[in-house]
């Protein structure tokens, strides 16, 4: 085996266990974990093509360069995968601290406040729509890979509509409390 190629498959090992330790965020998502094994697969392959490398230089130049051209996009697809779910997470904290001081009353001008709060969501929407651009760039560039769509889809980010409770509803749970005792 030659130099170069001993090299890029240390690049894949490594590779290979640091996708591994971020895919455990990415189980969280529904179809993640089949996600998560897509892409050690798509490693897997690579090591076994870099291990393959005959050790003549020309013959084996070529097929190590186009290994390390593979790690290094499923590297950068990766990192914005583990990006965006980051980012959804974000955004997930920004609702409920939002809620939060919608609910008590926290902020001094809730208006300007609350446009501000709003205005952030916004920004992480549009966050994790750049980077789900960038990985689905990636894949058209990489079609060999066979890389997956990303995890966290724009539609399931948007803003759920919240209900106001009404009278007639607080009526209700008060029935329903009082024919529970």
């Amino acid at each position: 085996m030659s130099e170069a190629a001993a090299k890029a498959l240390a690049f894949a090992n490594g590779l290979r266990k640091n996708v591994a330790t971020a895919g455990r965020r990415w189980s969280q998502w529904p179809g993640g974990a089949n996600d998560l094994a897509r892409v050690i697969a798509c490693i897997d392959g690579i090591q076994q093509r870099l291990a393959a490398v005959p050790d003549a230089e020309e013959e084996g130049a070529a097929s190590v360069a186009a290994g390390i051209s593979d790690l290094r996009a499923i590297l950068e697809w990766t990192t914005y995968q583990s990006a965006g779910i980051a980012t959804a997470r974000a955004l997930a904290v920004a609702r409920k601290t939002r809620a939060f001081a919608e609910r008590f009353g926290l902020l001094d001008d809730p208006a300007a406040g609350l446009s501000v709060l709003a205005d952030s969501e916004e920004s992480l929407i549009e966050n994790v729509r750049s980077k789900n651009d960038y990985m689905q760039a990636l894949a058209a560039r990489n079609p060999q890979l066979d890389l997956p769509q990303p995890l966290v889809r724009i539609e399931s980010l948007a803003p759920k509509a919240e209900r106001k409770t009404g009278k007639l509803d607080l009526i209700q749970q008060l029935l329903k409390s009082k024919k529970k005792k």
